[in-house]
């Protein structure tokens, strides 16, 4: 009797073969065996290992998919948040620290949208100074105003704080292209009583004062009121907040791709693979 010679071990490609021609070719492991001069029993072992591994690599697709799904997740859901300070005014610094932005900035590092986000907490920052500014010029000139010493003098302190609220409301609503409150059309004086009148001009209060004291705070509101749109900080602020309506616009946009699109391209030190 001849020496019976050893086939070697089959390779992973040949067992994938082979569970395509059972699967998809409908040929059993007898005629694999007969066909390719193996033993049935070595077909049969090798079939079920390219079924587990088969089995083994849809886990691991399923597993990176899934990370993957939850990490432009992520990112877009940080996009959203981007998207809500921006749609409030406020400042996107805070967020600079989250993971989520260099993560974002990995994967889109050309995107014109870095450089919005540096102009808009900017803008905000001139915008917030100039405010300061108004507020501090127009307390000194209303409260220098003569027409109000004697409400100043009678310790109806109330009165000047609630007309720079109103004044400071009106300019700013002037400088973002709004109408504003229209003090004349909103002023408004109910009796207190005794003598004594509330005054007060849309939703800003000058308080309780002497009935004579409500003609002299109108006049000073609507004086003001051409006054300070006038003043060469509010032309500026007009300016500012024309650039963060532009801004605003442009990174909403942006934004917008990001969050619409689900997936993100480009990579990062977070991404799965």
């Amino acid at each position: 009797m001849g020496r019976r010679i050893k086939k070697p071990p089959a390779k992973p490609e040949l067992r994938r073969k082979w569970l395509k021609r059972l699967e998809e070719d409908g040929e059993s492991p007898p005629q694999i065996a007969a066909a390719d001069g193996f033993d049935v029993r070595t077909v049969r072992k090798q079939i079920e290992q390219a079924r587990q591994e088969r089995e083994v690599r849809e886990a691991r697709s399923m597993v990176l998919r899934n990370a993957m799904e939850s990490h432009y997740h992520d990112l877009c859901q940080f996009a959203q948040s981007l998207t809500l300070e921006i749609s409030a005014d406020k400042a996107v610094s805070l967020l600079r620290d989250e993971p989520m932005w260099s993560a974002l900035r990995e994967h889109m590092p050309r995107s014109p949208m870095w450089k919005k986000l540096g102009k808009w907490d900017s803008v905000l920052e001139e915008i917030d100074k100039l405010r300061d500014d108004v507020r501090k010029q127009l307390k000194g000139e209303v409260e220098s105003d003569s027409r109000l010493s004697e409400i100043i003098a009678a310790g109806e302190n109330a009165g000047i704080p609630g007309i720079v609220a109103a004044l400071d409301f009106q300019g700013e609503s002037w400088a973002q292209g709004s109408r504003g409150l229209g003090i004349k059309e909103y002023f408004k004086v109910e009796s207190a009583g005794e003598e004594f009148v509330y005054v007060s001009s849309g939703a800003f209060s000058m308080g309780k004062v002497k009935q004579e004291h409500a003609a002299p705070i109108e006049k000073v509101l609507i004086d003001f009121e051409s006054k300070v749109t006038s003043w060469e900080q509010y032309e500026k602020m007009r300016g500012l907040f024309t650039e963060l309506q532009r801004l605003k616009v442009g990174l909403r946009d942006e934004l917008t791709v990001i969050i619409l699109r689900k997936i993100v391209p480009g990579r990062c030190k977070y991404c799965p693979m």
